[in-house]
């Protein structure tokens, strides 16, 4: 991972992708698990479990992911599970040999035109339409608020407000190492409050959508971290009205030799392949999945261009260029990779459109793909069991979930967590409870398999004990543990132990007060306000 004191003095350095991985190292969602979601999900990522959807347990879809995460989960609560494209895509982008090649965009036509056009005339001679800039600005006024600290004080008095301790944009540097602070510290809303801030430097701040403003890498790289937040926060309508001018990120503004007083004949796009990815999924967290698997597909066709452009030996927009054997081998290796990450948010987006054949096919695709480690494969077919077993095909999830050799003992994680989705599958939830206690004993850091043994013990009838594991983690470990599946599991065990269940939850949201930034959604908590 790059250095976390990287300041706003790299904003016209053009290097997007190595900020992306500053930025993304600190995006750490509650770890993806069996029982984390216990109704089926609006969007259920194996790989990208950025929306989290709560019901009743009893409503609970026992096959979401354990071990996965997304781009921006680069290291959830500790689990030793290597994740499925750091070891890949991440290494890969640190490494690129030229920015040109990581930059690398084909232009619709009009927008190649037009790009023309601009660098064969004379500075500052040429005139844009409105319609082919892009017009970005916040689509909501002043901070969003702390909801865990308005709910303590409404609970528990004002007197609780002097355990709070927390970051807010207003304690931090006015600048990207500010940003970066609060997204460590967990503080999402405080980060979206700064992320407004420096983007009315801009002049692209509340009131100026489709008001004219120039972009710099920088600027595209806040909006970037402005999104994913709401994306984790779900703040859907913001998300939208936020999103929509930037569209595919195919105007001319969006491309270096827009500013040839900046950027001479720089070649390539000013906007990250991971913004454009981002943007591209967008649509699925506000119910559009189809949008968003066309705009993935979309995307795919472009890499599968660049792709063809470089081993062709031309640059990745397809013009005639000099390009090294090695600089070609690893070109080709970025944009391969890349390509994987597409697919893989394919497969997610399948998923969420319950179009389970199609996911399947994918992870086919991907599993036949060259340089995935034996654990990476791993992975991916233990997700195609999983999707098997959405589909009610329990003997063809079997196939990929259990391992060939039976007599062969199981000491992985994974391994583990797949036998107790088999024994889940066939409601043998003691059986499955024995096999998350043996998983739970290799990886002791995390929690979200304590979550699921205390889930089965529901299962079985055990709810004094249920409780009574949910509260030891959380008082255990609360800095890790008041993540927002296993606050809702126990706020549901409470009420299902007792009718005398608010004390339990306001202590829960007395700890969360202390211990936790301003990202969890108080909801969870199950309190009326």
């Amino acid at each position: 991972m790059a250095e976390n004191n990287a300041t706003t003095s790299k904003s016209k350095d053009g290097n997007a992708d190595s900020r992306d991985m500053d930025i993304n190292c600190y995006f750490n969602n509650a770890a993806p698990a069996i029982f984390d979601e216990i109704v089926v999900p609006k969007r259920s990522d194996f790989f990208d479990m950025q929306s989290i959807s709560v019901g009743l347990v009893s409503d609970y879809d026992p096959l979401t992911d354990v071990t996965s995460t997304s781009c921006l989960d680069a290291d959830t609560l500790g689990t030793s599970t290597p994740l499925l494209l750091d070891t890949t895509v991440d290494r890969i982008e640190h490494n690129a040999l030229s920015e040109a090649h990581r930059d690398a965009w084909i232009p619709a036509d009009h927008t190649r035109k037009i790009l023309r056009s601009i660098a064969t005339s004379a500075a500052g001679a040429s005139h844009l339409d409105r319609e082919n800039l892009t017009m970005p600005g916040l689509a909501v006024q002043g901070d969003m608020p702390d909801l865990i600290k308005n709910a303590s004080i409404h609970f528990l008095g004002e007197d609780e407000n002097i355990h709070r301790n927390v970051l807010t944009a207003s304690d931090v540097t006015q600048d990207e190492r500010g940003l970066r602070n609060l997204i460590q510290a967990g503080c999402y809303r405080a980060a979206v409050n700064l992320s407004g801030r420096l983007l009315a430097i801009y002049a692209q701040g509340y009131g100026k959508i489709n008001q004219p403003s120039k972009h710099t890498p920088h600027s595209l790289h806040l909006w970037y971290t402005r999104l994913a937040l709401l994306v984790k926060l779900r703040q859907m309508d913001v998300l939208e009205n936020e999103s929509r001018p930037f569209g595919n990120l195919d105007k001319p503004d969006m491309y270096f030799t827009f500013y040839p007083e900046l950027y001479g004949t720089r070649p390539g796009s000013m906007a990250s392949f991971a913004f454009r990815l981002l943007l591209a999924e967008i649509p699925s967290y506000y119910d559009k999945a189809k949008q968003a698997l066309d705009n993935l597909y979309k995307l795919l066709a472009t890499v599968h261009q660049i792709i063809a452009n470089f081993r062709a030996g031309l640059s990745g927009e397809g013009t005639h260029a000099k390009i090294s054997e090695s600089d070609q081998r690893e070109a080709v290796k970025l944009w391969t990779a890349r390509r994987s990450r597409i697919l893989i948010s394919i497969v997610n987006c399948a998923i969420g459109m319950r179009n389970y054949i199609l996911a399947i096919e994918i992870l086919e695709d991907l599993c036949k793909l060259p340089d995935w480690t034996a654990e990476q494969i791993g992975i991916l077919r233990s997700a195609i069991g999983r999707v098997h077993l959405f589909l009610g095909d329990v003997s063809a999830a079997e196939k990929f979930l259990v391992r060939g050799n039976k007599g062969e003992k199981t000491t992985s994680v994974r391994e583990l967590v797949d036998s107790g989705l088999m024994a889940v599958a066939q409601n043998a939830f003691q059986e499955a409870y024995t096999y998350f206690q043996s998983a739970s004993a290799i990886d002791t850091s995390n929690v979200m398999l304590i979550n699921n043994m205390a889930v089965c013990l529901l299962y079985t009838g055990q709810l004094r004990a249920a409780v009574w594991l949910f509260e030891s983690i959380v008082n255990r470990n609360p800095l890790k543990s008041l993540q927002e599946p296993i606050l809702l599991n126990m706020c549901t065990s409470y009420e299902l132990h007792t009718t005398h269940c608010k004390q339990p939850k306001l202590h829960l949201l007395r700890q969360l007060n202390r211990y936790k930034g301003d990202a969890a959604d108080i909801q969870c908590l199950k309190l009326a306000m």
